[in-house]
């Protein structure tokens, strides 16, 4: 008689997955998360943990920088590491200017579209009806080395 009720929980600190399912089933998929996506949240974790509780004080320690394509790469790197936005909007970068109270550039779609000539950005899947990017490695390197 097959097992349909196994269950495995994993817990680490604020973050709690299950697996529930066929006994087989449940422990493949255990396995591959534990060796992947343990790994990868890890790290998102440990990055977030660095960032500074305010974009304001994130945005001074990377040298408060007067470029606006600095200042949204910036951005960006925020609301994927401590809002953890897997892709963000025109939206969401307009509301980090506001909470910075920065004016915002005339032309942020041009910023945007200029992050991502740099390969600072990619584009993601539409957010809300606009277009929507994500940071890729080369953006988030590059605001790593940035520094006041």
């Amino acid at each position: 008689m097959a097992e349909t009720s196994y269950r495995i929980r994993y817990r680490k600190g604020d973050f709690e997955i299950e697996f529930q399912g066929d006994k087989g089933w449940v422990e493949e998929k255990f396995k591959e998360f534990i060796g992947e996506k343990i790994v990868e949240s890890a790290a998102l974790t440990t990055k977030a943990k660095m960032l500074s509780d305010s974009l304001v004080e994130f945005l001074k320690s990377k040298g408060n920088p007067e470029e606006h394509t600095d200042r949204t790469i910036i951005f960006s790197y925020w609301l994927f590491h401590k809002e953890n936005m897997e892709s963000y909007n025109i939206d969401d970068i307009a509301k980090c200017y506001d909470e910075a109270r920065i004016a915002k550039p005339a032309n942020l779609n041009d910023v945007m579209n200029k992050l991502q000539a740099k390969g600072y950005l990619k584009p993601a899947e539409e957010k809300e009806g606009k277009k929507a990017w994500v940071i890729t490695q080369s953006g988030e390197e590059y605001v790593e080395k940035m520094g006041g």
